[in-house]
């Protein structure tokens, strides 16, 4: 948390910016899952088979 408050406020802000690559993929997988939103797994399931 001191690393995170030693940035500057412009710092913290680049962290949240996405290349164009990124934003492709995000904009892939949301078109992947509103064509086929039963592909989701639920998080509970998820979390299950890797604690289990």
């Amino acid at each position: 948390m001191a690393l995170w408050d030693s940035l500057s406020d412009a710092q913290r802000e680049a962290e949240f910016e996405l290349t164009d690559e990124q934003r492709a993929e995000l904009d892939r997988r949301w078109a992947e899952h509103v064509a086929n939103p039963d592909s989701a797994i639920p998080w509970s399931d998820v979390r299950a088979k890797l604690l289990g």
